[in-house]
């Protein structure tokens, strides 16, 4: 199934990365709020002092509807349970995506834990400037820049993720595939044979570009 340009896995890969870290921010909040105490803590001293005798059972229903019932679910607690659901799921989403993703690609978990992968900047690891100046594209505002270069026969390309967005460099023709870019990572390639080489984003319609190789 393609959709936009995007294989199944590609989607899955694409809505998995931000369900993972609204996932853990939500968790994070909701650990912060139960650390914190709240109206469960005053509920359990107001009925403390009913057993002691302190209220008596009109001050206790008045100060209880102003807490509000504890048997009630709780906004927090739903907040955590939706975060860990969220995790959960694109950690299985991620599983499928290494199952179904195609040989040779730079999808599946060795693509997401590697410097192109979603997980690579945040596990420090990053793709190292190896292509000599004036041979480099960035990749920014869904744009290529230049959209053309030109190269001579045994020249590396090298293009740096520059936006906020993930992005690929697919040759048009399907004859190479970089898989997902991740934002601040790059994807290199050695250009061996004269000719044309057209290639564009399997994630933005209209985001292309061409390598000229020149020489024998």
């Amino acid at each position: 199934m393609m959709t936009w340009g995007l294989g199944s896995v590609g989607w899955v890969w694409m809505l998995a990365g931000p369900a993972f870290m609204v996932g853990v921010v939500l968790v994070v909040v909701w650990a912060i709020q139960r650390t914190g105490g709240g109206p469960d803590d005053a509920m359990t001293a107001l009925r403390a002092r009913f057993a002691r005798g302190e209220i008596d059972a009109t001050h206790f229903e008045e100060m209880r509807h102003v807490l509000g019932s504890t048997e009630r679910p709780r906004g927090r607690d739903r907040v955590g349970l939706i975060g860990l659901v969220l995790i959960v799921g694109a950690l299985v989403a991620w599983v499928l995506g290494s199952a179904l993703a195609p040989p040779g690609s730079n999808w599946g978990w060795g693509g997401m834990m590697g410097p192109g992968g979603m997980m690579g900047p945040m596990m420090g690891i990053g793709a190292a400037p190896t292509a000599p100046a004036g041979t480099s594209v960035r990749m920014a505002g869904t744009r290529f820049e230049p959209p053309a270069l030109t190269i001579a026969v045994g020249a590396t390309v090298r293009w740096f993720n520059d936006d906020a967005l993930p992005h690929t460099v697919s040759a048009t023709d399907g004859s190479w595939e970089s898989g997902n870019v991740a934002p601040g990572q790059a994807f290199e390639r050695r250009f061996e044979t004269a000719g044309g080489y057209a290639y564009l984003c399997r994630y933005h319609r209209g985001m292309a570009g061409t390598i000229e190789v020149t020489g024998s």
